[in-house]
This record gives C-alpha cells, sequence and structure tokens, in this order.
C-alpha cells in the first residue's frame, strides 16, 4: 500500500481511534476527523494539528483525504462512508489500519477474552523499561504513557488485537500472546464453538515461524494451540506448563510470586502492586514474551514497582470521607467475579456495595445466570436500567430487564439487589448507608464511574 498523507477518522474522539490518531499525527500524516461532540480526547487532537468535524455530514470529506479509517461501531449508512465512495477514498477498518501502520515492525499481539488491555500495556511498559522503545497501540488508559498509545522508535510494535468482529485477523504477529478464551461476543458470534474456532483460525494465520505465548491453564487455549505449525511456549500455574508460576503470596499490598522454567526460577519472588490471580498471569505473560525475545527481566521487576493498572482496571480511589472507591470496566460476570476476588484479597474485612451498570442486552441474556452468580462478594447491589450495546437488536432489547439481573443475583448470590438510574440518588444513598470504612465499587462499560466524581463533590 503506498503512504498515505492524509487520514481522516470517523469517530476520532473514541478509545479505539483517539489514540492511533495521535500516533498518526507524530508520524507526520495529516489529520482530520469527525466526532458526534467536543470531548477532551477532540479538544488534544486539534491542539496538536488535527482538523476536527462535529455531526456527521458528507461534507467533511474533501477530495484531499487519502485514507478514511472507521471502527465497527460505524455502519455503512454513514455519511462520511457514502461521501467517501462517490469520491473513490480508499476506507479500512480500525484493525486494518493498526496492521498498516505497524507493517515494517517487529509485532507483538495480545489477544484474549478477558486481561487484553492489560497485558498489553505490561509488555509495551517492560520493554521500554528494558530500553527497547516500543510502539503501543492498547485498548485502555496508560497514566505512565498519558494514553492509550505510545509512539517508539524501536522497530517493536505491542497491539492488542479483538476478537469482536474478527478484527485480530487482521494483527496477526512475530509473537502473539493469547491470555484466555471464555465465551464472550454473543453478539456477533453465534455461539461459543464459533468463537474458539476463531482463535484457531488467527493462530493458523500467523507464518510458520511465529511464536504462540499462551495461558496453558486454559482448555479452550489448549485445544486451539495443539497440533499446530507455529511454535507454542505455555505460561500459567500448572506444572505442565513451559513457564510455571510457584511461591504465590497474596497480602492486602498486592502479591508476590516467581516463575520457574524447567525446574529452575527465572525470577524470584516479584512483588505487584494488584491483586488477583489473573494479574499474577497477566505479569507471567509479560515476562514470558520478554524472556523468549531475550530481553533481560529487570524490565517487568522495574514495571511492577510502579505499574498500579490501566483506566478502569480495578481503578482506586480513596476519598477524605473514609470510603475506598474501585471502579472497574468489568463488562462480563468473569471479570465482574475476578474483581471481588480483588477486593476480598485487598479489603477482605470491609462493607462492599457494588454499582453496576449492565451494557448490552444481548450479553445479559446470554450471561444471566452467569451474572447472579458473578456478585456473591458484595453485601448489596445497586443496578441501573440496562444501556443497549454493540450488536443488539430489538429482540434482544426485549428479551431481558434489570429487574431480572437483579432477582437472578438474589437468587445465585444471595444478596441483596435494588434497581436505581438516577446517578443523584444512588449517591445520597450509598452516602446513608455506606458511610466511613466502606467500599464501593462502580462496575460496567458506560459511564458508571461518575458517580465516583459526583460523590466526591458532594
Amino acid at each position: 500500500m503506498e503512504r498515505m498523507e492524509h487520514i481522516f477518522f470517523i469517530g476520532i474522539g473514541g478509545k479505539g481511534l483517539n489514540g492511533i490518531a495521535k500516533v498518526c499525527l507524530e508520524k507526520g500524516y495529516k489529520v482530520s476527523g469527525v466526532d458526534v461532540c467536543d470531548k477532551p480526547e477532540t479538544i488534544a487532537l486539534a491542539g496538536l494539528g488535527a482538523k476536527i468535524f462535529y455531526g456527521h455530514k458528507e461534507s467533511n470529506i474533501s477530495p484531499e483525504i487519502n485514507l478514511i479509517v472507521y471502527s465497527s461501531l460505524i455502519k455503512e449508512n454513514c455519511p462520511e462512508i457514502i461521501a467517501a465512495r462517490r469520491l473513490n477514498i480508499k476506507t479500512m477498518k480500525r484493525s486494518a489500519f493498526l496492521g498498516f501502520l505497524a507493517r515494517d515492525d517487529f509485532r507483538i499481539s495480545i489477544a484474549g477474552s478477558h486481561g487484553k488491555s492489560t497485558t498489553t500495556a505490561l509488555v509495551g511498559l517492560s520493554l521500554i523499561n528494558s530500553n527497547v522503545d516500543a510502539t503501543i497501540f492498547g485498548g485502555a488508559y496508560t497514566k505512565e504513557l498519558g494514553s492509550y498509545n505510545h509512539l517508539g522508535k524501536s522497530g517493536h510494535s505491542v497491539i492488542e488485537a479483538c476478537e469482536y468482529d474478527r478484527s485480530f485477523f487482521d494483527l496477526t504477529a512475530d509473537i502473539s500472546v493469547i491470555t484466555s478464551i471464555e465465551k464472550s461476543h454473543l453478539e456477533y458470534y453465534k455461539d461459543e464453538g464459533e468463537m474458539v474456532e476463531a482463535f484457531r483460525e488467527f493462530i493458523h494465520l500467523h507464518k510458520p515461524n511465529a511464536l504462540i505465548i499462551a495461558n496453558g491453564d486454559d482448555s479452550n487455549i489448549r485445544r486451539v494451540t495443539s497440533h499446530i505449525a507455529q511454535k507454542v511456549i505455555y505460561f500459567g500455574f500448572d506444572v505442565r506448563n513451559d513457564y510455571v508460576i510457584g511461591d504465590v503470596l497474596k497480602t492486602k499490598l498486592g502479591s508476590t510470586f516467581s516463575i520457574f522454567k524447567n525446574s529452575k526460577k527465572i525470577l524470584n519472588n516479584l512483588t505487584i502492586n494488584l491483586p488477583g490471580t489473573y494479574n499474577i498471569l497477566n505479569f507471567t505473560a509479560t515476562a514470558t514474551v520478554l524472556r523468549e525475545l531475550g530481553i533481560s527481566l529487570e524490565g517487568v521487576i522495574e514495571t511492577a514497582k510502579h505499574f498500579t493498572g490501566v483506566g478502569r482496571r480495578f481503578e482506586m480511589t480513596r476519598l477524605n470521607t473514609g470510603q475506598i472507591f474501585i471502579d472497574d470496566f468489568a463488562h462480563h460476570p468473569t471479570q465482574v467475579k475476578n474483581l471481588f476476588d480483588g477486593i476480598q484479597q485487598f479489603f477482605g474485612e470491609k462493607k462492599v456495595c457494588a454499582i453496576f451498570q449492565p451494557r448490552q442486552y444481548n450479553l445479559m441474556k446470554n450471561f444471566l445466570t452467569e451474572y447472579g452468580k458473578a456478585f456473591s462478594g458484595a453485601d448489596e447491589v445497586i443496578l441501573t436500567d440496562i444501556v443497549p450495546g454493540l450488536g443488539d437488536t430489538e429482540a434482544d432489547c426485549l428479551s431481558v430487564n434489570s429487574h431480572q439481573i437483579a432477582e437472578s443475583i438474589i437468587k445465585n448470590s444471595g444478596r441483596p439487589a435494588r434497581i436505581m438510574n438516577d446517578f443523584s440518588q444512588i449517591t445520597q444513598y450509598v452516602k446513608s448507608n455506606y458511610a466511613g470504612d466502606s467500599v464501593v465499587t462502580t462496575i460496567g462499560a458506560g459511564d458508571i464511574y461518575k458517580i465516583r466524581n459526583l460523590f466526591a463533590e458532594k
């Protein structure tokens, strides 16, 4: 593909494209784009030289644009897409464009149902701390970078590769990490089997000399990585893995563990500031990548000293009124359960209020029982109405409601659950019932995190 000079991003303020647009500006491209309204992300890009349009219109597209990049959210009837067809301007899905941007780099892709964003940040930061200035294309804000993404100078790229709509097919790599494979994205895949097969096809799309680094404790991963041409290195707790986790100690401040290869300890008592078994696995995947690259693990050790997670993943705020707020993007029952496992590790004796904003009717419909079981770590659950999400059909929206989710939580977790939609009302209820030494956790992929800000203001 020829070098593009002027790139237009549809949805330039969104988390999927905003950081990529910034990288393109830093690479010297002319950048413009559209979003529905102004926000800090679009204002920042405008300050760097991007031209931003607000509101979708065909007139936003001019003939001098070489390429239009869009996310999976964008439909064929989008005005800018219609204008592109009329003006014969090339369009490209976000994942394909990422593949284009990193086409000449040594690529490290991070795939999996859970843990992609954190592991992408960890691998990228650990390479940087090893004096390998990698470009990072992540899926969550990383405060060490001040962004989702980072333009490096080493010729290495670390890329979060999402399985939704098979986007990761565009992001095969020299090394691909697979963190987990669990039933998800059933708004796109017809069932879990089809989704698992997509991971198998993703692996087969790699060159034969590629390296697959995989969580060997995951039975789905074991299944899709058996009898493949590529070399597979497994990590995990099971002694059958190539890299084995041991000496685990979990405390109220974090976790300490060691990593063994061929019964030889290669990383001794690494201490991380995050709770949960899943974060131990994320760090182990990172250490495995660096070790297989022949890079010292000092970069992992340095990253562990300061890393407290990416944005909206166990994001903790201590208020001066005594409450501990934990905000988490968790949008899958397993992630909700992991969140409460982390709260139990750090704050086991404290009273816990969970404020849950369910998002996507299709997801709630397919995981109603699983969500019901996921909240046993809370003392009480407050739910809002379900927020529609990507892929929801009219039938999905009629198939489930928050009252059914509440009933499932009461039945399967044995916890009281109530429905409130007004954020001010929720804030007042929490103030009245969870004063002082309590944990309040806001959960969901929408805007429920605003409760924390509202609570702090009040």
